[in-house]
């Protein structure tokens, strides 16, 4: 009888430890929740949800307010829940490691000595975020088996050829899961230098913008090429002086030219370089001109120092560039209080409840260059 028992007892293993491990070993599964903007690769967007089963990589737009959760299940090899276990909760960067990006008083040392504490405070009140902050629903699985993690977006987007990301681990007992968590504006584009065509760049660090944006002022460039008789010295083309980083988000020295719809572009004189309100060759029909046009193109925003018909705001530290944007908001600020300004010396704005890609994707009209009608005087 003793023997039957111990042979019924292997067959059934109850008394194998390989067998009972199979039992015993639980399934990781992870559910990934998104309701915020989702860019699409040609550049285009809409606020939407997304869920994604058991996803090992996902991309967060840098607009504060995007949270997405990451819900962790965890079950027996029969498929029941395992209730009251720990689930511990890591993160760290995994791209964009450099301190620059990364450490508080690094990133702050890339803007003008004049905000460098405001940006520090930003960092501080969690509104620049340098990496992505979580939340862990409890330390332990609940009656399903699961914890949730909330993660907020960041703002450490970058220009290298791969965007900012931080890696999550989750680990409970033997088994771990990971999940990549990226900062990127996709779907900008990068600007190519072509003065032949009216269109070149100086001193950027930040190429890229959005493609329509790009298009449009690629028209503009081909209008201005063309244009006949122009006074002697004057250079045949536009030059970019400020755009957006290949992923978007925080740009230093800047607070804007966060999503790739906001643009600098240096005023028109009679010789080719760096010209500003002010300077003898300044040539100011000329530049009224490209205000013009950038006016019929649909700009929202046009900041420089000359009180020219079409500029929205007259600042004095704008002499040697005109600060254009197509948003429905120009100004991109992360949120803060309706007192404070940004280093434009304009208001900020709370961006949490927003659900309009019209602040965050530019609206440009697309003209042939024919349409372009530039006075330049005598």
């Amino acid at each position: 009888m003793k023997a039957r028992i111990a042979l019924l007892s292997v067959a059934l293993g109850l008394c194998s430890p390989t067998f009972a491990h199979i039992l015993n070993t639980p399934t990781f599964a992870s559910q990934f929740y998104y309701d915020g903007l989702i860019m699409t690769p040609d550049g285009k967007g809409y606020f939407g949800q997304q869920w994604l089963e058991n996803a090992t990589e996902v991309t967060l737009f840098p607009k504060n307010g995007n949270t997405a959760m990451w819900t962790l299940t965890l079950t027996s090899a029969l498929g029941q829940p395992i209730v009251g276990e720990p689930v511990e909760i890591s993160a760290a960067p995994l791209t964009l490691t450099v301190p620059q990006w990364r450490e508080p008083a690094d990133m702050a040392a890339r803007f003008s000595s004049s905000v460098r504490a405001k940006v520090l405070t930003r960092i501080e009140q969690g509104l620049f975020r340098l990496k992505a902050p979580f939340e862990i629903s409890s330390p332990v699985t609940d009656a399903r088996g699961q914890i949730s993690v909330s993660i907020n977006n960041f703002h450490s987007c970058g220009n290298d050829s791969i965007p900012g990301s931080d890696q999550f681990v989750a680990r409970a007992g033997t088994q771990q899961l990971t999940l990549t968590v990226k900062c990127a504006v996709t779907g900008l584009v990068a600007i190519p230098d072509t003065p032949s065509q009216g269109l070149t760049t100086a001193g950027l660090v930040g190429r890229h913008l959005h493609p329509d944006l790009l298009s449009a002022l690629q028209s503009l460039g081909r209008a201005w090429h063309a244009k006949p008789d122009k006074p002697a010295g004057m250079p045949d083309h536009l030059t970019i002086t400020g755009a957006t980083m290949r992923w978007g988000g925080i740009n230093p020295p800047h607070f804007t030219h966060k999503f790739g719809g906001t643009v600098d572009i240096r005023p028109i004189g009679t010789q080719a370089g760096p010209i500003s309100v002010g300077d003898q060759a300044y040539d100011r029909q000329a530049t009224q001109s490209l205000v013009d046009a950038l006016v019929q193109l649909g700009a929202t925003q046009i900041i420089f120092a000359d009180n020219l018909t079409g500029v929205t705001q007259v600042k004095v530290n704008h002499k040697n560039h005109l600060h254009v944007s197509f948003l429905s908001e120009p100004l991109e600020p992360w949120h803060s209080e309706a007192s404070d300004t940004d280093d434009e010396g304009l208001h900020w704005h709370h961006y949490e409840d927003i659900y309009d890609i019209r602040y965050f994707i530019p609206k440009v009209k697309q003209l042939s260059p024919k349409a372009f009608q530039f006075e330049l005087g005598q």
